[in-house]
């Protein structure tokens, strides 16, 4: 079903719903270079499809899907989705719905504990791995400033965008707190996601961590982290980087705002390690 709120700014990009189970699941879809596996994206948390336009933008030629999770953007809640196995395993659901086999992972922040835990639950069908200012999980993370942590438990700032635009460079660190604007960008066309939504990703992350079986994963992978992330500390994707088997890290002078601020280079990067 094609979605008529997608923007036309981005003619390539087609917005459309697929059923799963009993949801209308509304994704995104771009054709790139034939014969390279498409690109799955999993956002952060409660973020919709919107923001992630500028940096599909940027990732070139490729073939790319990503889609609103339960109760985020303009897909329902599901209320038998409460874990992050839970969000795997419905995105496998997902993507046989697309008739998509094989793909590339690229998980941001909250997006990145899905990310791992489908690499390790379809491990024969996720090709490469690009792990994003995420960490290793709840339990297994370094959390950000006290603003950061008081500030994500709660939807506030997707509520009144005068307090998102207010608190949300203070979260975000680096770059966003001296050009807030950036920031404003960045966020002006998300949609919030219902409380029930937001919650249930917040539990999910805090309840789950990969350390027992990170250093299983075998899948070649980026991770990319900024120097001055407020939220999600450089610490966490050292440790990735140094648990995982195949694992290199890219380091940006940015905070969490990076793969918007810094796009056009991670564009680049994530394209010559897909590509290579």
């Amino acid at each position: 079903m094609k979605d008529l709120n997608a923007p036309s700014a981005h003619p390539d990009i087609t917005f459309n719903t697929v059923t799963v189970g009993d949801t209308s699941v509304r994704y995104l879809q771009r054709d790139g270079v034939a014969g390279s596996p498409p690109l799955l994206i999993f956002n952060g948390l409660g973020q919709s499809l919107e923001v992630l336009l500028p940096l599909i933008d940027e990732l070139k030629d490729r073939s790319i899907v990503a889609f609103d999770m339960p109760g985020i953007g303009r897909t329902p809640m599901i209320e038998d989705i409460t874990t992050i196995p839970d969000y795997a395993k419905f995105t496998l659901r997902l993507l046989d719905e697309l008739k998509i086999e094989t793909f590339d992972v690229l998980g941001i922040s909250w997006g990145g504990a899905v990310a791992q835990q489908l690499a390790r639950d379809a491990s024969s069908r996720v090709n490469k791995l690009v792990l994003a200012i995420t960490s290793a999980g709840g339990i297994g993370s370094w959390w950000g400033t006290p603003i950061a942590l008081s500030e994500i438990m709660f939807p506030m700032r997707y509520i009144s965008k005068t307090y998102g635009n207010f608190i949300g460079p203070l979260m975000y660190g680096g770059e966003a707190i001296f050009a807030p604007a950036d920031f404003r960008e960045y966020s002006k066309h998300a949609i919030a996601p219902s409380p029930e939504g937001y919650f249930t990703q917040v539990r999910a992350m805090c309840s789950w961590t990969s350390l027992p079986w990170l250093r299983q994963l075998s899948q070649k992978t980026l991770i990319i982290a900024g120097q001055y992330d407020g939220l999600i500390p450089i610490t966490n994707q050292i440790l990735l980087a140094n648990m995982m088997q195949n694992a290199r890290l890219e380091v940006y002078p940015a905070g969490h705002l990076l793969m918007y601020s810094q796009r056009k280079d991670v564009g680049v990067t994530i394209g010559a390690f897909l590509g290579g």
